[in-house]
């Protein structure tokens, strides 16, 4: 738990995590204490099509009850991986639903629902902005969506980053709430690299759903970041960082990013954008992804 200057509780978890249950490398009760060890206050074991429990370890760890569930098998008519997490009774899913029917089921059995990799799973716009009884239904009616996956970079992958996606989305008027996870599967630099931190007063299923529900958290590597807006400016507060970059829906400004050495305020100030995101970088090249600010 990190506690901020304004005397607010945050919480750090991975909601996407695979053991041997599935196809993971580390055993669930090693896994578990890895991320014990690295700091993290609670954890999804997110095994596919295998339902995890939430229940709170004995050094004081919260394990949300999770599962990850894939449809599709080809980039052309659509790959989507859809995790859950927090379901307080086993979602009953197979692989003939349709993503909005998985999340639908997810939904109903009290959790959350995200979608995973949209880069790494080549999604477009048009597969994430599907028409559902004749109404845009964005990302199948997902909670959150995944920018950074750490299993989908280096040594062993690609495309880990989903920002453009996520933006090419919200320069047609969706917003989406993202976060970064690792889908952890080989423990090497998959592991203990992203994450989110979760503003919360207690480190409970309740608390940690309901604050995720309503946006108070943010995706990160390591950097702290809080962004605000008063009026036209948007006002970024973060840890010393290398680099401060705003990602907008204009094609050219002439202030798209404020570059220097341990940076901890910044600004940005709207002129014909619909919205802004931020994105901070420190020394050791991790970074923080804040969320969409609209106009």
């Amino acid at each position: 738990m990190y506690i901020d200057t304004n005397g607010k509780k945050w919480f750090k978890g991975n909601i996407h995590t695979h053991t041997t249950v599935s196809d993971g490398r580390m055993a669930p009760e090693d896994s578990i204490a890895l991320y014990r060890k690295n700091g993290y206050d609670f954890l999804a074991l997110t095994d596919h099509w295998k339902v995890s429990e939430t229940k709170i370890t004995e050094d004081g760890m919260l394990l949300l009850a999770g599962c990850e569930y894939d449809v599709g098998r080809n980039v052309r008519d659509g790959i989507f991986h859809i995790t859950s997490l927090g379901c307080t009774e086993t979602p009953a899913c197979d692989r003939s639903m349709t993503p909005d029917a998985i999340i639908r089921e997810i939904h109903r059995c009290g959790g959350i629902a995200s979608l995973a990799h949209p880069a790494w799973s080549m999604n477009t716009c048009e597969q994430l902005l599907p028409v559902v009884d004749g109404k845009v239904m964005p990302l199948f009616g997902a909670d959150v969506t995944e920018i950074y996956n750490s299993v989908s970079g280096l040594p062993r992958n690609c495309r880990p980053y989903s920002g453009i996606v996520l933006d090419l989305m919200a320069a047609r008027g969706y917003f989406t709430k993202h976060v970064a996870t690792d889908d952890t599967h080989w423990y090497e630099a998959d592991a203990c690299l992203s994450y989110i931190m979760v503003q919360a007063e207690e480190c409970t299923r309740e608390a940690i759903l309901d604050a995720i529900r309503a946006g108070r958290f943010f995706a990160t590597q390591g950097p702290f970041l809080e962004v605000t807006k008063d009026g036209d400016a948007v006002n970024v507060t973060c840890s010393p960082a290398e680099s401060v970059v705003y990602f907008t829906d204009t094609a050219w400004c002439g202030h798209r990013a404020d570059v220097g050495h341990g940076i901890t305020q910044a600004s940005f100030k709207m002129t014909n954008e619909t919205f802004v995101r931020v994105e901070v970088t420190d020394a050791d090249g991790k970074t923080a992804w804040g969320a969409y600010i609209g106009r």
